[in-house]
């Protein structure tokens, strides 16, 4: 069974974020062996990530966990367990044990501790690793002034007081001078207040899951801000201080958005609904603020921001098998705009249905249809798509059918997008694209795309499409006066004078003309001319031979018969779902104004 099936959304969320990052080369990590300790929650998901990327970029890692069994994995040729003192040459340690949470007083964490990291910084003379990553915690700096933000070098002015914050320099103290004695590199990671959706971390443990067993709880007044950082953002930098930072360098990590105490208790009661409290004997957020610029100088960016990544772990730690979404989207109305676009849908259905027009669902309105039964949660457009034919009697049919209350945009002056846009009048969803246009209709909406025919012939097809898509990049660019980027210099080039010379009009005919080029021959393919889809290449035209009627919402609406071979061409595997960090609506919002329509059912 891959280990993507024995994981939850929240797990593989985070086991697939090391996958996101376009500046780690990953490929340095073939046939190396990777040993994680540490134990706990935190252990299990590293070794998670590790052994998920080498199923889906097959770099023959082997993944070794040190003095922990996981339940969920055997041993086999990428994993094993081992005890410490079994271990010999592992190319990289990951130590994560500091960052445990056990709930044992300031005295005790520390003897333990600093005994963990005695212990280890032996057993490093026998091991012989190559490279070590060291995971601390900015709490290491100790509590400096309330407005500052301390980088790698800077500590807090406050002596021995930090009991906390002596513990980590020792530990880090420690693991330099084993680095230095037994000739290993080593990188210390300094972790912000982890936020995850696990057990055994701090957050959760201290803050988190009071709050979910429905306990009052307050933060600590006086006290500056935090950074935080989520799971995923750790995981990533973890793979960081592996691929790209120095030997003997400490980096910070931390997320998007730091929090004073006051911040943290507004968050946490807007996402639990319950009050939480500021008081001089509250909980004292763990760490400091601290500036990321030294990772982030090698390519490290944050994808989870502190309010995200606690509304993620609090439904995480909740125990709901629900699928997760951002509930706030588009001002909290994510729901009223599907109920107009399902009264859309509906709209497009009963002309269609009167004048025997053949439609389908399309995009992720179509797998919506397919995966959820509906619009996928986080859904925040719709499609539909026919063939050229039953477009072109769609329109014919569209000044006698519609509703007084929907436009048609294909007659707006002001547009010059290539397929149909139907606006819902008296309201107002502006993109970040719509809204640069005066004058442009600016409504909800739903997208109505043809799927034209294309050449037999590979080659023929291969040139049609791009050339399609070419003229529609022309085309987009005139009207929004932006410059060509075609990723290639004397193409741009070339664009950039047809475009100076030729009017919108004239391109928007080449335009037309070319996504034509093969209408009425008896071509046996068809391609996404109009949609987002134009150079993922032609599909057979027999896929949208016949309709089928699916449930949708409160009602069934038409989906290709052979919706399973279409989804796959246009999505791969349309089983998996977007990663839960990543379930935001598609489109930059400007201005929503639902008007009359925000109670609409």
């Amino acid at each position: 069974m891959p280990l993507k099936d024995k994981l939850n959304q929240y797990e593989l969320d985070s086991v697939l974020s090391i996958l996101r990052s376009k500046a780690l080369p990953l490929e340095k990590l073939k046939s190396k062996t990777i040993a994680v300790s540490g134990g706990g929650a935190l252990h299990r998901m590293l070794v998670y990530a590790f052994l998920h990327l080498n199923e889906v970029r097959q770099l023959g890692l082997k993944v070794i966990s040190v003095g922990e069994r996981i339940d969920t994995l055997y041993e086999d040729d990428d994993y094993a367990v081992a005890e410490l003192s079994q271990l010999d040459g592992a190319d990289y340690f990951i130590e994560c044990g500091f960052l445990r949470y056990n709930g044992d007083t300031d005295s005790r964490v520390f003897r333990k501790n600093i005994d963990r990291a005695t212990m280890l910084a032996g057993a490093f003379s026998g091991m012989k690793p190559g490279r070590v990553i060291l995971l601390s915690s900015t709490a290491c700096y100790g509590a400096p002034e309330r407005e500052m933000s301390l980088s790698e070098g800077e500590y807090a002015d406050q002596g021995f007081g930090d009991l906390t914050a002596v513990m980590y320099q020792c530990v880090e103290n420690l693991f330099a001078d084993a680095a230095h004695m037994h000739g290993f590199g080593l990188v210390t990671l300094r972790s912000g207040a982890l936020i995850a959706p696990i057990k055994g971390v701090e957050v959760s443990e201290r803050y988190l899951l009071p709050l979910i067993r429905g306990e009052k709880l307050s933060f600590r007044t006086g006290c500056g801000k935090t950074t935080f950082v989520y799971l995923n953002d750790l995981l990533q930098a973890v793979c960081f201080g592996m691929l790209l930072c120095a030997e003997g360098e400490a980096y910070n990590v931390g997320g998007e958005g730091d929090m004073s105490p006051l911040m943290l208790a507004a968050v946490t009661e807007e996402l639990f609904g319950t009050q939480v409290g500021i008081s001089g004997d509250g909980l004292r957020l763990t760490g400091c603020a601290v500036n990321c610029d030294k990772l982030k100088k090698l390519g490290y960016q944050p994808l989870v921001n502190s309010k995200d990544a606690l509304l993620i772990a609090k439904n995480a730690l909740s125990g709901s098998d629900k699928v997760f979404m951002f509930s706030d989207s588009y001002d909290g109305k994510l729901s009223a705009v599907q109920s107009v676009l399902l009264g859309f849908l509906k709209e497009v259905d009963r002309i269609c249905r009167k004048h025997g027009i053949k439609y389908f669902l399309g995009g992720g309105t179509l797998l919506g249809a397919v995966r959820h039964k509906g619009f996928i949660p986080w859904d925040d457009d719709a499609d539909v798509m026919m063939l050229r034919e039953d477009y072109e009697r769609f329109l014919s049919v569209l000044p006698s059918e519609l509703p007084s209350y929907i436009t048609d945009q294909n007659t707006d002056p002001c547009s010059h997008f290539c397929f149909t846009k139907l606006r819902l009048d008296d309201t107002i969803l502006s993109t970040e694209f719509t809204a640069r246009f005066d004058g442009l209709h600016n409504g909800v909406f739903l997208d109505v795309l043809a799927q034209d025919k294309t050449s037999d012939k590979k080659a023929a097809r291969r040139l049609h499409m791009k050339l399609t898509a070419q003229l529609r990049w022309l085309v987009l660019n005139k009207w929004r006066k932006t410059p060509m980027n075609a990723n290639n210099k004397v193409v741009s080039f070339f664009g950039d004078v047809i475009k100076a010379v030729m009017p919108l009009k004239a391109l928007e005919r080449m335009q037309d003309r070319m996504m034509l080029r093969y209408r009425g021959k008896p071509t046996h393919y068809l391609y996404d001319s109009m949609g987002r889809n134009v150079e993922r290449g032609a599909f057979p035209i027999e896929w949208l031979d016949e309709a089928v009627y699916s449930d949708f919402e409160d009602t069934k609406l038409p989906i290709p018969k052979e919706w399973d071979k279409y989804l796959t061409y246009l999505y791969g595997d349309y089983t998996e779902m977007i990663p839960v960090s990543e379930r935001h609506v598609s489109h930059e919002i400007v201005r929503i104004d639902l008007g009359r329509f925000i109670n609409y059912k």
